[in-house]
């Protein structure tokens, strides 16, 4: 059972590496098709979905390569264009460790069809520009209203000078009614007085 599993693997095996072999022979040969003298870019969107979404970071993998084999690249830019409203984003992407192989993080700032494009600057200087296939966007997710608390305007500080100066305003005012009253009160006995007097000499006269 497991010979007659092994027989078709290892015959898939060996047509793709012969394919694989072929390829690349017609790319080192005197002759070399047109596809060996171009560079080759595949774009990887979304975790291959091909899709973005807007609103959200998301890492985008660029390939290059030339006859089949990893191509040392100076840059490589992509531009995204919003079909809309001519909207457009550049982004540089990163070398990784592996050869051929660039990264990009792309924030997408609304939803629908947008176009890309990759840049690619050879190290002598050559630049190669590659368009993809229209990129379908979904739009950012709806987050729910936030609620800004109301701040109340700031009171000014009282100083404490003024409450002793209505405290010794208002000790002043009750000394002078006081002394009023007391005056008041000084002014009717005298007069009570003057009046009594008054009262005893008349009758004495009598």
């Amino acid at each position: 059972m497991i010979r007659r599993l092994l027989i078709p693997l290892l015959g898939a095996g060996l047509l793709l590496a012969a394919t694989a072999g072929s390829a690349f022979a017609k790319c080192e040969g005197e002759d070399p098709p047109e596809f060996c003298k171009d560079v080759a870019v595949n774009l990887s969107i979304g975790g291959g979905e091909g899709t973005l979404q807007a609103g959200i970071r998301e890492t985008v993998t660029i390939d290059v390569s030339l006859a089949e084999q990893p191509y040392e690249a100076k840059s490589v830019v992509l531009t995204f264009a919003r079909v809309a409203d001519g909207d457009a984003l550049v982004v540089p992407a990163t070398a990784s460790v592996r050869p051929g192989l660039w990264t990009a993080d792309v924030l997408l700032n609304d939803g629908g069809s947008w176009t890309v494009v990759a840049q690619v600057i050879a190290l002598d200087g050559t630049e190669t520009m590659v368009p993809f296939n229209t990129i379908q966007v979904r739009k950012a997710p709806d987050l729910p209203p936030v609620n800004t608390p109301v701040t109340p305007p700031p009171t000014t500080p009282t100083s404490p000078i003024l409450p002793i100066a209505l405290g010794l305003m208002g000790i002043a005012a009750a000394a002078l009614l006081g002394q009023g009253i007391r005056e008041r009160s000084k002014r009717r006995a005298a007069a009570g007085v003057a009046a009594s007097v008054g009262s005893a000499a008349t009758a004495d006269h009598a």
